[in-house]
């Protein structure tokens, strides 16, 4: 009877040591569980692999190596071995020179740079482990030796060493002979392209301006799409319609004033006809005022100018009546109405 009891004691302690180690091995502690554990099944044998070093219990391991841990029961009377198959895989670095022109574009970090730069990229090796790079890199620079501007019409082309240019812009050819650094000299060459114009125009003038001139020509009545072909301040193509309308009836132009206010203050203070004198409409005419007992007050024929027109100084506020008559080019007009005198 005690046999069996003090065997099954330490059964008992296996068991619980058995947990433990089974516990450490599911925390992840960098070992793998093949499956679950059933009936005891207890792995033994762990196989590892890790990068450059691994800490397994209190030893570093910095190579592959089969490495053992023994766990011994608290009475001594019971211990277990766990195997550990470790393999060690190699980080890499490597340092790479570059001397370019102008700029680079580094694969390893998707960056383009323009100036001397020395920069540490992180990248993964074939075995899985980190692969540091080092970029040593020397940008050296070309020079400038022609800038030209050249200006052309659009629809034209303009050759340029062996290349033929339509749009505007900044172009740039290396040149024959590399610079100290053995970079390119560059010739550049600003292209700059003026368009071509068409525009329509519409003018008017009076029968009385006739003939009329407009550009290098005089016209003696209405035009339409009349084509001048002109050359711009650039000396491209400019093509101009023009189109003319003589105005032959005047009656459109002519404006009575409604109101009269002699104040002296130099605004209506005489009943001027706007454009009669201005637009030259009806060089024949004759205007007349009355006051509202039909009394005669203001009597003038072929007014041509400003001061022909009645200055109504003395006459009491009021409302008047006049009477204008014109005969134009090929018209006649006549014309009645009222207006205030108001001071």
């Amino acid at each position: 009877m005690s046999a069996k009891t003090t065997k099954g004691v330490n059964t008992n302690r296996r068991w619980h040591l058995l947990v433990a180690v089974v516990l450490w091995l599911s925390s992840g502690a960098g070992l793998c569980v093949a499956s679950p554990l059933a009936d005891g099944d207890i792995p033994l044998l762990t196989d590892t692999v890790a990068c450059d070093s691994l800490v397994w219990y209190d030893s570093t391991y910095t190579l592959s190596t089969v490495a053992t841990h023994t766990f011994t029961a608290a009475d001594g009377t019971d211990s277990l071995t766990l195997t550990l198959n470790l393999t060690i895989l190699q980080s890499s670095a490597a340092t790479v020179t570059q001397s370019v022109c102008d700029f680079y574009l580094w694969p390893a970090d998707s960056v383009t740079y323009y100036e001397d730069s020395n920069v540490v990229a992180v990248l993964t090796n074939s075995a899985g482990c980190d692969s540091v790079v080092t970029l040593r890199l020397t940008v050296n620079h070309s020079d400038t030796v022609s800038s030209d501007t050249v200006e052309l019409c659009s629809g034209y082309s303009y050759i340029w060493g062996d290349t033929t240019l339509l749009d505007a812009g900044t172009y740039r050819n290396a040149g024959p002979v590399p610079n100290a650094v053995g970079c390119d000299s560059l010739w550049l060459m600003t292209l700059i392209v003026h368009d071509t114009s068409d525009e329509t125009v519409y003018d008017t003038c009076a029968y009385k301006d006739l003939p009329y001139t407009w550009g290098d020509r005089e016209y003696y009545d209405s035009v339409r799409n009349d084509i001048f072909e002109l050359k711009s301040l650039y000396g491209c193509d400019s093509t101009v319609h023009y189109n003319l309308t003589v105005v032959w009836r005047c009656d459109a132009f002519l404006q009575f004033p409604s109101v009269v206010t002699p104040n002296g203050d130099g605004v209506n203070d005489r009943f001027v006809v706007t454009n009669l004198v201005e637009e030259g409409c009806y060089p024949r005419n004759r205007l007349t005022v009355y006051n509202r007992w039909g009394w005669l007050m203001y009597d003038r024929e072929n007014i041509d100018d400003d001061d022909d027109f009645w200055s109504p100084e003395g006459v009491p506020e009021g409302t008047y009546f006049f009477r204008f008559e014109g005969y134009g080019f090929s018209d006649k007009v006549e014309r009645r109405g009222s207006f205030e005198i108001i001071k």
